[in-house]
């Protein structure tokens, strides 16, 4: 009785997406989201190309949710192919699908995509990103973030953070100390990572590695730090370690 009464929903659904309505061709993805399956696959990649951001949105939802139901290579390797040959709308609502999904088998399509772009699939890339606990993504992500381009450099900023973050029970600090001052950037503009910063004034002065820190900060980033130190804790000896870190060139 339940397997009827959900093919009678997915029949519903997809007769809903051919709709001229907005509100109801997005109310058909979602339904989908809940009930779609192999079978609903062809609507929801149509939908992909709908005019409407709101039901391209609800198709990818749906597509990342039959694949978590159901992990599909087949579906995988689908959006590999298309991603790269869709027109832009699909191409940024399959990315979305890729980042939703969080496949490692999409990370060189995602990368090479990022490299090759203009901002607006950039833009799309780095959100997807921030779906990878992986730290291997920063140097991309920080030169993506060293755009001038106002958006894309905020998107690597938060992406970078999630990475951070999602990393952290993972890793160490020696193993974080060479991306130290982007860390300290996301901080600054985003007010994120102060706790972590101030476990890398914890580090001894002479397990410091100059040789990874080819410029200093700027007296607006070192002020930042100097009031979270100022705001944590007292210790001349952290601050000793924040000099070192802020200016190797001198030490």
């Amino acid at each position: 009785m339940a397997f009827i009464k959900k093919a009678f929903q997915r029949s519903k659904a997809k007769k809903r997406l051919g709709s001229e309505k907005e509100i109801d061709r997005v109310r058909g993805a979602l339904k989908l989201l809940e009930v779609g399956g192999k079978e609903s696959l062809e609507v929801l990649f149509a939908g992909l190309e709908d005019r409407s951001w709101n039901v391209r949105n609800a198709c990818s939802m749906a597509l990342a949710k039959i694949y978590e139901r159901k992990p599909q290579e087949e579906l995988i390797q689908r959006i590999h192919t298309e991603v790269l040959i869709a027109s832009l709308a699909k191409k940024l609502a399959l990315i979305e699908t890729l980042g939703r999904i969080g496949h490692q088998d999409s990370l060189p399509i995602l990368l090479k995509i990022l490299r090759e772009s203009k901002e607006d699939l950039q833009y799309a890339v780095i959100m997807a990103l921030s779906s990878y606990a992986n730290l291997d993504l920063l140097p991309d992500l920080i030169e993506a973030g060293n755009t001038k381009d106002y958006l894309t450099r905020r998107a690597a900023l938060m992406s970078s953070y999630h990475i951070i973050a999602d990393a952290i029970e993972h890793t160490t600090i020696k193993e974080l100390m060479k991306y130290f001052h982007w860390i300290v950037q996301i901080y600054v503009e985003t007010g994120y990572l102060g706790p972590l910063l101030i476990r890398f004034f914890e580090v001894p002065k002479e397990d410091i590695d100059h040789k990874i820190f080819p410029v200093g900060l700027n007296e607006y980033e070192f002020s930042f730090l100097n009031e979270l130190l100022d705001e944590s804790d007292f210790d001349p000896k952290k601050y000793e370690v924040l000099h070192e870190l802020a200016y190797p060139v001198l030490f």
